[in-house]
């Protein structure tokens, strides 16, 4: 797969922590990025991408011999899990337009080596799912719900990986399910019904990544599904290439204010005021700021 240049695999599968999360797995040692998938006619095949000369090399694992359309699909939704036809040009030549900004090193440096694509979901459905799952807990909590769901749920794959179930697979299910099995708490009955609008098409939640959606019909959009308010709006909006929120959550509010030398976590309102020069792409140099050192010389893990 041909990939934008400069591109670092390992900066965009440790964007986030999506990599941590079933059904991603992430070979470090390696360089080897994994994750079964559930292709349009049904079959589930393993998809496996490492570097190699001149950009992306793509290994489709199946139960018997995979045809050309389905090593096709599997290598379009890899490209768009890895973000490859995000267009951040528009982002670079901003960083070089407020090259004076305090920030601005760090974000040129990460460009430079490869950073700024977000590991995506193969759909705006998990993507969401996750998100959901990301809101007022610890990120073992989060790792718990989604491997209990995954497990519960998932269909089997090359290899014994499972797959993300579908809004189908889980529409139907009582909100017990979500509450005894999954864990999920306060949460059960938002994802129920997300998995219900998504399933019966009544979200058409999968045409969220179209760019011609104005970001704020977007925005709007997301924050009427229950569950989903400023910070699960902006995180979800992120994973669609809409970058002018911040998402903040703890984590990044405290980082932020270290990082800026304050003794006491600013509110919400200066965090934007920091931010705003960069408008449209102000949430992703905020999250480039705060996790340069994951990317750094000795980079640390998220």
């Amino acid at each position: 797969m041909r990939t934008p240049v400069p591109f670092d695999l390992d900066r965009v599968v440790r964007s986030h922590g999506w990599y941590d999360l079933p059904p991603w797995d992430w070979d470090a040692r390696r360089g080897v990025l994994a994750r079964p998938l559930l292709l349009s006619g049904g079959r589930v095949v393993r998809a496996e991408v490492a570097a190699a000369s001149g950009g992306l090399a793509l290994r489709v694992v199946a139960n018997g011999r995979p045809n050309g359309a389905e090593v096709a699909e599997a290598r379009s939704k890899m490209r768009a899990c890895l973000s490859l036809d995000e267009d951040l040009e528009p982002f670079r030549a901003l960083v070089e337009e407020l090259a004076s900004r305090p920030e601005a090193p760090a974000l040129r440096r990460a460009l430079t080596r490869g950073a700024g694509r977000l590991l995506r979901s193969p759909t705006v459905f998990e993507d969401a799912v996750k998100t959901l799952c990301t809101t007022n807990c610890s990120w073992g909590l989060t790792r718990a719900m989604v491997g209990n769901l995954v497990a519960a749920l998932g269909r089997a794959g090359p290899g014994g990986s499972r797959t993300f179930p579908s809004a189908e697979e889980m529409a139907g299910l009582p909100e017990r399910f979500y509450r005894e099995r999954m864990r999920a708490g306060y949460r059960a009955p938002f994802l129920r019904a997300l998995a219900r609008g998504a399933a019966s098409g009544a979200l058409d939640i999968e045409s969220w990544r179209s760019p011609s959606i104005a970001t704020e019909e977007l925005a709007d959009r997301i924050r009427s599904l229950p569950g989903f308010g400023p910070y699960a709006t902006e995180h979800l909006l992120r994973l669609l290439g809409r970058h002018r929120g911040l998402a903040l959550d703890s984590f990044s509010r405290r980082k932020i204010a270290r990082l800026r030398g304050r003794r006491r976590q600013p509110p919400d309102r200066a965090l934007a005021r920091w931010f705003a020069p960069w408008g449209e792409w102000a949430g992703l140099a905020m999250w480039l700021e705060v996790t340069a050192d994951w990317h750094g010389d000795a980079p640390t893990w998220p």
